[in-house]
């Protein structure tokens, strides 16, 4: 239902009218499928727009001092997500060590270097994205039956034992492997945690918090570039042993606290334990909060009056294909694809390769300053991501990066004896890179966990996810044909392909993205309900279910 706000008495009018006749057609209107259909929002917030940057930024911080409990859970959950960014790292600094070449590799003598041979990078490569894919869809598959706390014990396990395999891997066969289960793990790592703290985190700390999941992939990412360094400096195999040993780390300390994470509660009430989600909710926010409305708000976010027949039918693979969700889920899938197809992929892990194939002495020194202002400008977007819009951070940030990526291409046209487009070359990649994490990065992740309903979000964040390692997988496979100086040798010369591949990304983004910063489940839902134009979502607001156009 969509309302003019002309003028508050007409509003107060209209609100009373609807209060009135609410209970009489609540059943229609959840039923019948041309309904303009109101749903009733969950809670309220100030719009962001009628507040300045600075009383944004006091809320904010008045929000995370009052949930402090749940912000320090959402950490702790939220940090097994390193794996992938450690692991998408390592990926490139392996192939970096010299060593690491010569004990897989075979002996160039053109260039006069051990290279390892294409197919295996590919593998090499493709083995941890493969893994991450089924990982991935594994936990859309039983996460909904299991709960999230088994599949965290399960992500544990299995990356320990891939840790040991990969770390004393006897040839090729068994290191790719050794990657494929790290894979698996990384998959169950990446899916379940946005999941876990999405779905219970207050409308408002969902954009922070949902922004974590960026920060902690480029803290990995930059943990990689520093144990690279420090492992460059030394000799024999233990030089890439040791930057393998690392991942052994983060699943050690999560074991530890993992005994003492509560379940779910959205899953709690999905499965119709409410005395369960109400003790869970305890754990989660503390004894002092308010269990009662947190239980009504997310009642009303899964939509349980309108029976459990219904929930059920929301929960399968189907319904984020349906006419009621499948715009959603193409946004979600977008937020992500937009990062792989910015250039994110060369920029981020064969950056370490690609400064020692252009000559660069230091690659692992130059790939831990870069990864160090990546992590700084990371945190930065988290602090701003209460505060700037969704719309222009994903699809400003994305054209800002296709004018970068095509700067980067025409550098390295240039021969690597040119001093200064080598300079150039260098100094626009690790700009690239700050600006793809402050932007594609970080808010690509936070479009993709929020835009999905709280009924079918299991099931969007792990195609999402999915989807976006089926891209990965393809450009891991063809990347080494494309850079390798024995094959295609293009160099930076490949970011004109991406820029050609964003502009489709950032034009679906569009057109389909909605504003959704500050808005709660509820909101989104009705806006939805209501066939507001995603670009215009901004131009309406959302109370007590009724969807009103701003004056």
């Amino acid at each position: 239902m969509i309302m003019e706000l002309k003028n508050p008495m007409e509003s107060v009018v209209t609100q009373a009218t609807n209060a009135v006749s609410n209970e009489e057609k609540r059943s229609e209107v959840m039923h019948s499928e041309n309904a303009d259909v109101e749903i009733r929002s969950a809670s309220k917030i100030p719009v962001s727009a009628d507040l300045t940057p600075k009383e944004q930024y006091k809320q904010l911080w008045t929000n995370l001092k009052m949930e402090r409990r749940f912000v320090l859970w959402s950490l702790y959950v939220m940090a097994l997500v390193f794996g992938w960014g450690y692991d998408a790292g390592l990926s490139g600094v392996a192939i970096a060590f010299p060593d690491f070449r010569e004990v897989y590799g075979n002996y160039y003598a053109e260039g006069d270097q051990f290279v390892i041979p294409a197919l295996w990078q590919s593998l090499w490569n493709a083995a941890s994205t493969i893994g991450q894919v089924f990982g991935a869809f594994l936990v859309g598959q039983f996460a909904d039956y299991t709960g999230r706390r088994p599949i965290f014990y399960l992500a544990v396990a299995l990356s320990l034992a891939a840790s040991f395999a990969l770390v004393f891997a006897p040839n090729l066969p068994v290191l790719f492997v050794s990657k494929l289960l790290l894979g698996f793990c990384v998959g169950f790592s990446t899916a379940t945690p946005p999941l876990y703290v999405t779905e219970n985190a207050p409308a408002k700390l969902r954009s922070t918090l949902s922004s974590l999941t960026n920060v902690i992939i480029v803290l990995g990412f930059f943990l990689s570039s520093l144990t690279g360094f420090g492992a460059s400096k030394i000799s024999g195999q233990w030089s890439y042993r040791l930057a393998f040993v690392m991942t052994f780390l983060v699943p050690g300390l999560f074991l530890i606290g993992l005994p003492f994470l509560p379940e779910s509660p959205v899953w709690y009430m999905k499965k119709g334990r409410e005395e369960d989600a109400r003790k869970a909710i305890i754990r989660l926010f503390g004894a002092n909060h308010d269990v009662e409305e947190r239980l009504a708000i997310i009642k009303r976010e899964l939509e349980m009056e309108m029976g459990d027949a219904h929930n059920s039918s929301q929960t399968s693979w189907r319904a984020i294909f349906s006419k009621e969700h499948r715009s959603r889920t193409l946004v979600a899938v977008l937020g992500l694809q937009s990062q792989n197809f910015s250039g994110g992929y060369f920029a981020n892990t064969y950056q370490t390769y690609y400064f020692e194939l252009i000559g660069q002495k230091d690659p692992f020194g130059l790939t831990a300053i870069s990864s160090t202002l990546q992590f700084f400008s990371n945190c930065v977007s988290v602090c701003i991501s209460d505060v700037l819009p969704r719309r222009k951070a994903l699809v400003g940030g994305g054209a800002l990066l296709c004018f970068w990526s095509i700067i980067i291409a025409g550098t390295s046209m240039a021969s690597k004896t040119n001093t200064a487009a080598n300079t150039a070359l260098l100094a626009f990649m690790i700009t690239w890179s700050m600006l793809y994490t402050g932007t594609v990065g970080c808010f690509g992740w936070a479009v993709a966990q929020e835009t999905a309903s709280q009924s079918t979000r299991t099931k969007t964040i792990s195609f999402t996810v999915v989807c976006q390692q089926l891209t990965a997988l393809l450009l891991s496979s063809v990347f080494p044909y494309f850079i390798n100086p024995d094959q295609l040798n293009w160099g930076g010369k490949i970011m004109f392909l991406f820029v050609g591949a964003e502009i489709f990304i950032l034009a679906g983004l569009y057109f389909f993205q909605p504003e959704t910063k500050n808005r709660t489940y509820g909101d989104i839902d009705a806006l939805y309900a209501a066939k507001v134009s995603p670009r215009k979502f901004r131009q309406y607001i959302v109370d007590d279910g009724v969807v009103m156009k701003k004056a």
